[in-house]
């Protein structure tokens, strides 16, 4: 069983241009592995036109709306590296690493918890959003085991 902070799918090299695609992306990337229905990327979407998910540092964590949750079938953290970057709402805003993020009940709190740790090191963030090297990627972002 996967860490609900194991990032399960990761692309890198991505060269979507708007952040509508990014999210198309991310979403397909969770359908894929089976963990959300048929929806949650329209789901994802409708949450960025209420609140943009932009965290800041180059990256964005798109998610399904609230009342969408029921089309999650389990926890799943996916990775789609931009690093031309995509504009993401205000124009200051770049994301370069956009985590698509499917949560049952409260597990985001741990994924959200775990990304701030990783990611709040700026240096850091600018070589993820460019690096080619996936197992680099794994490594930075893998949970420390317990």
């Amino acid at each position: 069983m996967e860490s609900v902070t194991t990032v399960e799918g990761i692309t890198l090299g991505e060269r979507e241009n708007t952040r509508e695609r990014a999210i198309e992306r991310v979403s397909g990337m969770l359908f894929d592995l089976g963990v959300v229905e048929a929806g949650y990327g329209e789901s994802m979407l409708a949450r960025e036109g209420v609140i943009s998910t932009y965290l800041g540092n180059g990256i964005a964590l798109p998610h399904c709306t609230y009342e969408d949750r029921g089309l999650i079938k389990r926890t799943a953290l996916v990775l789609a590296q931009y690093p031309d970057g995509v504009p993401w709402g205000d124009e200051e805003d770049v994301a370069y690493l956009v985590f698509g993020l499917a949560a049952v009940g409260d597990e985001h709190l741990a994924v959200m918890s775990h990304l701030a740790e990783v990611l709040d090191d700026e240096e850091l963030c600018d070589r993820l959003a460019v690096t080619t090297d996936e197992a680099f990627v794994r490594e930075t972002l893998a949970a420390p085991t317990e």
